[in-house]
């Protein structure tokens, strides 16, 4: 108990530094993902070795660190055709053309979820593109499936133009065509390409139907419910369709990305199942029947504590000693047990007596 109290009280530290700080912390988090992407696309697509310089990368990263994630996105497209166009002019035309599909297909439907076309072939690097479908499975609409399965094709994308750019003999017209016969027929026949893209969008989809349900604990059995569909739909494509997406990699990166997206849901919402109130009020039209469930945030316990001087400690002992003997004064009684007044009464009745 006393170790979900102090995560509590992390979690609600941390949240508060986020808001304090969002405006510095945004912009580095878009630095981070923005030099990843052009570092990924410098290493996958080597070919000219001046673009592919951590000065540039640094540079373009700051400016992505500022933009919109279709900006970004532009700007990884430009200079991913950059290098391919290093390597093989008469390629790069073909990458503009599939580049410039996917872009439209982004622009329209990805909105602030286009992080997740440069997220993919980063975390495809790291064996963890899984991460993705979860995560947006747990905060996003079925609109996330777009850029997801656009980031999955960019990916594919890049390996499909490795191999192609290791041909040299397209000095004539017919070999020309005949790369970009073999370029477009290697992506439409990539079953992998397809396999896993079906499988990223199963995920976010039937992720979003379950969170959207009533019952306890629903954040934490859909991410579970996630991976275990995630697991399943490569098993049974190793068993059935016969492709080798590596089952222990993929096994690690699932559970991995799992486990990260416990951590983010934490970090965005705790619910108390054990505090449930159930509402009932009405209007006009309707009887409403509401389920309130509350949220946990912990606050950090403040201790006060005052100092004192050396000469204010010795007021304070004067000031709480006069108190004291004022006290013992007032409420001592005299001799014979009895008070001041009873004393001089009797001393007076005494007089009178002996006059």
């Amino acid at each position: 108990m006393m170790i979900i109290t102090k995560l509590l009280e992390f979690r609600g530290m941390a949240r508060r530094f986020f808001q304090k700080y969002q405006l510095l912390i945004e912009p580095v988090f878009r630095f981070i993902i923005s030099y990843l992407a052009f570092h990924t696309i410098n290493t996958a697509l080597a070919y000219n070795t001046r673009v592919a310089n951590p000065v540039i990368e640094l540079g373009l990263a700051a400016v992505g660190a500022f933009l919109p994630p279709v900006v970004l996105i532009l700007l990884c497209a430009m200079l991913a055709i950059l290098q391919v166009y290093s390597a093989s002019p008469i390629l790069a035309a073909l990458v503009v053309v599939i580049f410039a599909v996917l872009y439209c297909f982004i622009a329209r439907f990805s909105g602030k979820y286009g992080y997740a076309v440069v997220a993919v072939p980063i975390l495809f690097v790291f064996k963890m593109p899984y991460l993705v479908p979860l995560l947006l499975g747990m905060i996003a609409t079925p609109m996330a499936i777009f850029p997801t399965v656009s980031g999955v094709i960019v990916y594919f994308v890049f390996r499909v133009i490795q191999e192609a750019a290791t041909r040299q003999d397209i000095s004539s017209l017919d070999a020309t065509l005949a790369l970009y016969i073999d370029v477009v027929n290697s992506l439409f026949k990539h079953k992998e390409m397809f396999l896993t893209a079906a499988i990223f969008a199963a995920v976010i989809f039937i992720m979003w139907l379950v969170r959207r349900l009533r019952f306890e604990f629903v954040f934490e059995i859909t991410i579970v419910l996630g991976a275990i569909i995630n697991i399943l739909g490569f098993l049974l494509a190793n068993l059935q369709l016969d492709i080798n997406v590596g089952t222990g990699d993929m096994i690690l990166g699932t559970v991995v990305s799992m486990l990260l997206v416990f951590v983010a849901q934490f970090f965005r919402v705790v619910l108390d199942y054990t505090s449930v109130e159930h509402v009932q009020f009405e209007d006009d039209d309707y009887y409403y029947y509401v389920k309130a469930v509350p949220k946990i945030d912990v606050s950090m316990l403040q201790k006060n504590v005052t100092t004192f001087s050396d000469e204010e400690e010795e007021q304070e002992e004067a000031l709480t000693a006069a108190e004291e003997e004022d006290f013992e004064f007032a409420a001592e009684p005299s001799a014979g047990g009895k008070s001041a007044e009873e004393t001089e009464d009797f001393e007076e009745e005494q007089t009178e007596e002996e006059e």
